[in-house]
């Protein structure tokens, strides 16, 4: 079940639009105290994190045993303190990623853009455009 965090609530609707069985609206609700009841108190398999920063405690917490917790993206440009120790260090996989991963190896290049020419020629991929500007 995909779950989507925001800090709008204006964003929510687009979110279950693009595929969010459920919405946490940062700030006006618990992400690990929703998660934990969406989920029966097991956790999500694989976590999401564009924005890092202090958050990513919370998400920690919120990975099932075992699971990831995949961090590409820094939006928040604050530091990301990860307390495994004050967590009881759970069993979970965290992984961070850069698009230089990607763009500076030419066979994983060459992958990812047939991987998502693919998609986008399939359909599978829907190009979502927010804003356009001149």
């Amino acid at each position: 079940m995909p779950v989507a965090t925001t800090r709008s609530r204006a964003k929510r609707e687009a979110l279950i639009e693009a595929g969010a069985a459920e919405v946490i609206v940062t700030g006006e609700e618990s992400v690990v105290d929703r998660v934990r009841a969406v989920t029966g108190g097991r956790g999500a398999e694989f976590v999401l994190d564009a924005v890092a920063g202090p958050g990513v405690t919370d998400l920690a917490r919120v990975v099932a045993p075992g699971c990831t917790l995949f961090v590409y993206g820094a939006l928040s440009g604050e530091a990301a303190p990860y307390r495994g120790i004050d967590l009881g260090l759970p069993a979970l996989d965290m992984r961070a990623y850069t698009v230089l991963e990607t763009t500076q190896d030419p066979l994983r290049l060459r992958r990812a853009e047939a991987f998502v020419a693919s998609g986008l020629s399939s359909g599978a991929f829907a190009p979502a455009v927010d804003r356009v500007f001149p």
